[in-house]
């Protein structure tokens, strides 16, 4: 009887369990880049400080690591059941991970090794998918194209493939879906009301300014043609004159002339003398005595 006992006290003493602490953290989209989501990979804003090492006696920031974990669908399932495996690393190796009817659809990668914690910057980010469809086990390949995906982070000492520390899992993040190229179309993107209302205005418009416009080119050109010159009032009425009063006289024609012999029958003015005489009373008064 008393060895029964004996046996159920030590049944009844601790056993030590491997547990694993929370971190104060989760993944989440960077704000501070363009495109953060495509159809295989996401940008993710990196969280390099979001625990206290104080609870954690055999992970240090020199012997622990900060990783990552990526999974879709039964992913975070599948992880949370193989978090406390020894072989965690390499359960579920990328090259596998999404494919066939066995895939863990998740995988791990190491983010940061001789985890630190430098100062807060919003410039940090870690693109998942960095790597392209890489091939080996623990490599940062892309995701499945347009599915839908949740994001950890873990505290991992690579010494025993130990995880001492994991955030929440980040919310759910859904990837694009490319389109069959057959499938855009090319022709013009359709029209509201609205725009189809100030096009046709503004074509009306554009043509009632065009026809007055021709208008008045045709009324400039058709008043301009026949248009005799002006008359100059006062001048002589005969077809050429000679500049006589200039040192070097030439004859002049006269566009104002009018074909009437009631004038002169002179082709040119006829030279003649003429004499002036000079008022006394007022110098600046020239009289023509003959012509």
């Amino acid at each position: 009887m008393e060895a029964y006992v004996v046996f159920f006290l030590m049944c009844m003493l601790p056993v030590g369990i491997h547990t694993i602490a929370d971190l104060k953290c989760s993944p989440v989209l960077t704000q501070d880049m363009a495109a953060n989501i495509t159809t295989n990979s996401v940008i993710l804003q990196e969280q390099s400080c979001c625990t206290d090492f104080s609870p954690l006696p055999n992970c240090t920031q020199d012997k622990c690591e900060l990783w990552l974990v990526s999974a879709v669908d039964t992913g975070v399932t599948n992880f949370d059941n193989d978090s406390d495996n020894p072989m965690i690393l390499s359960l579920s190796p990328y090259p596998n991970a999404f494919t066939g009817n066995t895939a863990k659809n998740y995988y791990l990668t190491r983010i940061q090794s001789n985890f630190h914690c430098p100062a807060p910057s919003t410039g940090n980010y870690f693109r998942v998918g960095a790597d392209g469809k890489c091939l080996t086990d623990n490599c940062n390949g892309v995701l499945p194209e347009g599915s839908t995906a949740r994001f950890k982070y873990l505290i991992l000492n690579p010494a025993n493939n130990k995880i001492h520390a994991a955030s929440s899992w980040s919310q759910s993040i859904t990837l694009y879906t490319s389109k069959d190229p057959s499938t855009i179309g090319d022709g013009f993107a359709g029209r509201s009301g609205a725009m189809v209302v100030i096009t046709s205005i503004l074509a009306v418009a554009a043509a009632v300014l065009l026809l007055f416009l021709l208008i008045i080119l045709a009324l400039c050109c058709c008043g301009s043609k026949g248009k005799a010159p002006g008359s100059v009032m006062g001048s002589f009425r005969i077809p050429r004159y000679d500049t006589h009063q200039l040192k070097d006289p030439a004859p002049y024609d006269n566009f104002a002339f009018e074909k009437e012999r009631k004038y002169t029958s002179a082709d040119t003015l006829p030279k003649s003398s003429a004499t002036t005489a000079v008022n006394p009373a007022s110098q600046d008064v020239i009289k023509m005595q003959k012509i």
